[in-house]
């Protein structure tokens, strides 16, 4: 068994599967992989309300391109993205 570090050039890079993309006036913006996230923000949000919750993951994993973009959003358009988001990386809401 070989025990070899990974240099760099060695890494996979992200799959297009990995990014999440929306669209919003005319332009294209990406999110990472809902799945992505890690442990670590779940733990530290998991006391918050939803709402306060789902703002702190945006905030932590968004550019400011794709905030800005988010915050131009009908609440219509803002559930229907947050949807497709997760909708992405597997993950359904109860109807």
């Amino acid at each position: 068994m070989s025990t070899a570090r990974k240099k760099p050039q060695d890494r996979k890079k992200p799959d297009a599967e990995d990014v999440f993309e929306f669209e919003h006036g005319g332009e294209t913006y990406t999110l990472p992989r809902y799945g992505s996230i890690k442990p670590g923000l779940i733990r530290r949000i998991r006391k918050l309300s939803d709402l306060d919750a789902t703002f702190t993951i945006l905030e932590e994993v968004a550019n400011a391109d794709a905030l800005a973009a988010l915050d131009d959003m009908s609440m219509d358009e803002f559930n229907q993205v947050q949807r497709d988001w997760l909708e992405h990386s597997g993950i359904t809401l109860g109807e």
